[in-house]
Parts: C-alpha cells; sequence; structure tokens
C-alpha cells in the first residue's frame, strides 16, 4: 500500500511538468496592449500547492490509518487540500485587507493634523481688484521647509478661462510658526476682472527639497466640497480686503 501511494505521489509530482509548461503557454501576457494582464505562474504555484497539501493529508492518514482504502484517502484528501487552499487563499486575502484598510484609515488621521500647517489669514489686490499688478497674502505655516505658491484668476466661477496668474514661482524657506507676507506678481493674460481666484501653496518638509509624506499642497478657492481628496488639501477661500492694511 505504502509502494502505491509513492508511485501515485511521484506521478502526481511529475505532472508539474506539464502544468509548469501549461502555465507558461496559457496564462502568458500577450503584450498587445497596456491592459494585458500577466498570470504567469498562477497555475503552476497553485498546483504545488495543493500538490503539498494532499501529500501531506494522505501520507498522515496512511500511517494513522493502516487499514485505510488508498483510492479514499487519496480522494478526501484530495478534496480536504482544495478546502483548505481555498480557505487559506481567502483569509490570506482578507488579512492584506484588512491591513491595507489599517494603513488608509491610520494616513487619512494622519494628513488630518497636517491641515492646518498651511493657514492663509488675509489677501488683498495690488492696486485694486480691476486692475492688478501684484496679489498679496498674509500667512501662517505650523512646520518648516521650503514654501512656494501659484495663484489663477478666472473670468466667470472655476470653469471660466483664465485671466491673470503669477507670474513665476518664488520660493522660500519658512519656520514652524512662522507668520509671514507673500507677494504674488502677476502676468496678464486677457483683459477683464477676476471673479474667482484660486491659489496654490506647497511646503516641502524635506531638508533636500525632495517630496515626503508630510509635504503640504493645499488650495484656496471659493467653493469646497472635500477637504482632502488624498494628494491635495482644499480651504475655503476668504474674500479679498476692499482697503489695502498699512
Amino acid at each position: 500500500m505504502l509502494r502505491v501511494h509513492i508511485i501515485i505521489c511521484c506521478v502526481l509530482l511529475m505532472l508539474c511538468i506539464p502544468v509548469y509548461l501549461l502555465d507558461n503557454y496559457w496564462l502568458k501576457s500577450s503584450g498587445r496592449d497596456w491592459i494585458s494582464l500577466n498570470f504567469k505562474n498562477v497555475l503552476i504555484w497553485t498546483y504545488v500547492a495543493f500538490i503539498g497539501l494532499h501529500i501531506l493529508l494522505s501520507t498522515l492518514v496512511i500511517f494513522s490509518f493502516h487499514h485505510s482504502k488508498l483510492f479514499t484517502v487519496h480522494l478526501y484528501s484530495a478534496i480536504l487540500s482544495l478546502v483548505l487552499l481555498s480557505v487559506g487563499f481567502f483569509a490570506f486575502e482578507k488579512i492584506k485587507s484588512n491591513d491595507s484598510s489599517g494603513k488608509d484609515l491610520a494616513k487619512m488621521e494622519h494628513r488630518k493634523s497636517l491641515y492646518n500647517n498651511i493657514r492663509l489669514t488675509r489677501w488683498w489686490f495690488l492696486p485694486d481688484a480691476r486692475n492688478p499688478n501684484e496679489i498679496h497674502v498674509d500667512l501662517e505655516v505650523a512646520a518648516s521647509g521650503r514654501f512656494s505658491g501659484q495663484v489663477i484668476g478666472k473670468e466667470d466661477g472655476e470653469t471660466g478661462r483664465n485671466i491673470l496668474s503669477s507670474d513665476g514661482e518664488i520660493q522660500r524657506t519658512v519656520h514652524s510658526g512662522e507668520t509671514f507676507h507673500y507677494v504674488f506678481p502677476l502676468k496678464i493674460l486677457y483683459p477683464g476682472q477676476a471673479k474667482h481666484t484660486e491659489f496654490t501653496f506647497y511646503l516641502f518638509t524635506s531638508p533636500t527639497g525632495q517630496s515626503g509624506e508630510d509635504d503640504i499642497y493645499k488650495i484656496y478657492k471659493d467653493s469646497v466640497v472635500n477637504t482632502d481628496d488624498g494628494s491635495y488639501f482644499y480651504g475655503k477661500l476668504l474674500p479679498p480686503l476692499d482697503e489695502i492694511p498699512k
């Protein structure tokens, strides 16, 4: 009985060769377009896991119950191996999904603490809103790093055409808790008055100037639906000052 069992196990192991060839031919990526998926090695590794479980379980049963029928042992061992393999796969996917969800939740909580690292306290046009040459802003930062910003002015709401924008990008070093004044020289693209103004501020906290998870990209605009899309923060833009502060 043991000799026949060993022969069956060897046959099952030898079947790895045609399964491997079938896996490479049937599941390889066609490479015809960018959405082609490559499932190469999925079949062979599934078969190897199944055979490993099946040989282990059937051998344990044969050594534990010497009078068991060999065909019955292999039949039930194969069924149990498939069940265990399926349960293990779904358990792995569940653990992987929970781990991913936990990481996403932790990332969201961490990003909430970064929301007020850039605060726009007030802003105004110079000399006035009808014929601006500059836009001045007062800001507060809660972290040190390299700071820069951009501004655009639209003719009619968020979907209107841009009629003005910041002329170049001015960078400066800021320190945690600093309040500072920032000036945007303007470039007039089309004649008209900007009825919708949108600011985008960047704060890179890495000393090397490279992007990091604590970097802040924050947009201030008139209408805000979502304060965080995972990449950019959004803040409600206050109306500009009517008078130039002294």
